[in-house]
């Protein structure tokens, strides 16, 4: 991923876009994401994809799945979301950019909302493997005993986590 073009959005365009994410998200999350003051860059890549830098850290992707938190961002905490606990078995299928099966999955956080954005987790070190979306209710998720629940919408290694490590 290259980058097409890139600048600094307006004041009027950052209430905008806090906005737009109060619709996917809650105002803890967006104060996570927006600190008081903040210089924000939209960079368009060559791939066709729109992310948002805040004071020069890469921290949003917009996707047709909707504004995915980049998965640094809950490497090291500083945002919260919905969580999905799964097995040991299933990690290497997780990083590798596979969707979630029910089968894999040890706890679910009982709010899950079927569309909502969720970080997905190792049972033994409670650390961020991917991002997904579910595809059910937290409820619906529990009855099921197979199938994908949680499409998996970024892990380790993709195009968005590579592009982060060498953007400056």
């Amino acid at each position: 991923m290259n980058i097409k073009q890139r600048h600094f959005i307006q004041k009027s365009q950052i209430r905008e876009l806090q906005d737009d994410l109060l619709n996917q998200y809650d105002e803890k999350f967006v104060a996570q994401i927006f600190p008081k003051k903040a210089r924000i860059e939209l960079i368009q890549t060559d791939a066709g994809d729109t992310l948002y830098a805040v004071n020069n850290v890469l921290k949003l992707w917009r996707s047709k799945d909707g504004y995915i938190p980049v998965l640094t961002l809950l490497l090291n905490k500083q945002v919260d979301l919905k969580k999905i606990v799964v097995d040991k078995g299933a990690i290497r299928f997780v990083t590798n950019a596979a969707d979630v099966m029910r089968p894999g999955i040890t706890h679910i956080e009982p709010s899950i909302k079927k569309g909502d954005i969720v970080v997905i987790v190792d049972e033994n070190h409670d650390r961020a493997l991917a991002i997904g979306k579910a595809m059910f209710d937290a409820k619906e998720m529990e009855n099921k005993n197979s199938g994908k629940v949680v499409k998996n919408l970024h892990t380790i290694q993709d195009n968005v986590w590579k592009f982060e490590k060498q953007f400056k």
